[in-house]
């Protein structure tokens, strides 16, 4: 099983706490957050990741968690569903590449910046 794998299979199982009308708990919030940072931050630092993790689950505040794994999916360049990400959540994912290009590793940037070409995003 991929990483980015075990992650989705993670917020299927606190999408039925969501589901439920519960909301997602702190301690569920907490992990994932953990689980995305871990994923992420070799992409884009742990700082930065944590808050893009905070931002897209604000934006998932009443619907699916899938799109918190699309966002994962997309960074590490990873088949993902791409359909579930709003305009939003692509400028969300520009924004972050743009502030942190000069950080990033050069080659890492390039393909996310083609890839969000590629999708009509910039």
């Amino acid at each position: 099983m991929q990483p980015i794998d075990h992650f989705n299979s993670r917020l299927a199982k606190s999408e039925s706490s969501v589901r439920s009308g519960q909301g997602l708990g702190k301690k569920d919030a907490d992990f994932l957050e953990g689980e995305f940072v871990s994923l992420i931050a070799p992409i884009l630092g742990k700082g930065e990741a944590g808050d893009l993790f905070r931002r897209t689950l604000e934006r998932c505040q009443g619907s699916s968690l899938v799109k918190i794994g699309a966002v994962a999916a997309f960074l590490l360049g990873e088949k993902g569903d791409d359909s579930v990400l709003d305009a939003g959540d692509w400028e969300d994912i520009k924004e972050t590449l743009e502030d942190l290009a000069g950080e990033m590793d050069l080659d890492t940037l390039t393909t996310l910046m083609g890839e969000l070409l590629v999708r009509g995003k910039i």
